[in-house]
């Protein structure tokens, strides 16, 4: 009888090609928990100085964080093994991300030496896992040459920065995000001869860090109002309403997007992937704006804080839109290929508008009429949802 390798060598996974279902483990909810921490200190940090330039600097930190989990879930998607190596690099994998949450509270600032660092042993730690599956399976060799050279390439950029000073350091990182964002490009038609990445699993992780930061806009509600002195009806009313939205953002992802598969194809998954990161930069966004006004006792709301909210739930539902485009179709799907999307985009737009034209509004009217255009969308899909015919019970028959 065959025994189970404790360090087995890591091959191309095959589960889309051999039609198995693919679920999440325990060991990447883990994995997810860490990631927590470091959101939470970026969205903290946004929320007490809101600003154009503390909104560039959110992006600037965000994406790293993103990156380092995408690595991580990508590399599992191609070549998990259910070993003691799989469990000790995602541990590895782990240890960096703490260290940007140690490091992110002034990561522009004093710390961003450590963040720098922090983020390159991220890197290096996922290029050679990388290396690793092409030295073990050489059909996926091509392509783990190529991430080497690109993400190498980021991570020289990333130690090089430390010996600069800012703003220098910071146009380095830049630069190197960009490099790490179109190495995989380069791949894409290599990996269109390699096994298929798995259709159950993947939407399933993405899903997961989606609750993840839609978790800081509840985070956001509990911190704002336990910063107030004296609690008061409007203080729950707002924290209520700030709830809300968060809640009405999670009702139209996983109602439209979450439930359905990527198209097949070169650029599909990758498209889908990628438009996640503004998504998920929104979200974020949306938890500390909600935290700035549920905190403050000013009677209407400053600039910075009106455009950040209006803007981030605009910039949600016109991301939520176009990942609907990247989604296949089944002959049952009950929305429309155009109306749906359409909607988001329309209400997008209306939520951007609240920014322009908000200008005086209390934070419980801007609240308010931002979840006008979410509540749109569950009422869309909850007709289109309920208008479609039950599919009939199939009963096994014993013979």
């Amino acid at each position: 009888m065959a025994k189970r390798h404790w360090w087995a060598k890591p091959r191309l996974r095959t589960d889309e090609e051999e039609d198995r279902e693919r679920r999440v483990g325990w060991l990447e909810l883990f994995f997810d928990l860490v990631f927590v921490v470091v959101v939470a200190e970026l969205s903290h940090s946004l929320a007490e100085h809101i600003s154009i330039a503390e909104v560039i600097g959110f992006i600037l930190l965000f994406i790293p964080v993103w990156w380092i989990w995408i690595g991580g879930t990508f590399y599992n998607e191609r070549f998990e093994t259910n070993d003691i190596s799989n469990r000790v690099f995602v541990f590895l994998q782990m240890l960096p991300v703490a260290a940007l949450a140690v490091f992110a509270h002034d990561a522009l600032g004093e710390t961003s030496t450590g963040f720098a660092l922090a983020y390159a042993a991220g890197r290096i730690i996922i290029i050679l896992l990388w290396l690793r599956g092409g030295w073990h399976d050489e059909r996926f060799r091509p392509v783990s040459n190529r991430y080497a050279i690109g993400f190498g390439l980021s991570f020289l950029l990333f130690v090089g920065s430390i010996f600069t000073p800012p703003p220098v350091r910071f146009w380095l990182w830049g630069l190197g995000l960009l490099i790490d964002v179109v190495t995989p490009m380069t791949t894409l038609h290599i990996q269109a001869r390699l096994p298929r990445f798995s259709t159950s699993r993947l939407p399933e992780r993405l899903g997961l860090f989606v609750i993840i930061v839609l978790g800081e806009t509840l985070v956001g509600v509990v911190r704002g109002v336990a910063e107030q002195h004296h609690l008061t009806v409007a203080t729950g009313v707002t924290g209520g309403l700030g709830m809300a939205v968060g809640f009405g953002l999670w009702w139209v992802y996983f109602d439209f997007v979450a439930r359905r598969q990527f198209k097949r194809g070169r650029w599909w998954p990758l498209i889908w992937t990628y438009l996640h990161l503004p998504l998920l930069m929104g979200i974020v966004a949306v938890g500390a704006g909600v935290s700035n006004v549920v905190a403050s006792e000013e009677t209407s709301l400053p600039d910075e804080v009106r455009w950040l909210i209006a803007g981030a739930v605009a910039v949600a539902l016109i991301i939520i839109g176009l990942l609907e485009l990247t989604l296949r179709r089944r002959e049952d799907e009950p929305t429309h290929p155009r109306l749906s999307p359409l909607l988001k985009f329309a209400g997008g737009l209306l939520a951007l508008s609240l920014g322009w034209l908000g200008v005086g509004f209390s934070s419980t009217l801007l609240l308010g009429l931002l979840l006008l255009p979410i509540f749109i969308q569950m009422v869309y899909g909850a007709y289109v949802w309920f208008q479609q015919p039950l599919a009939e019970p199939v009963f096994e028959t014993q013979g």
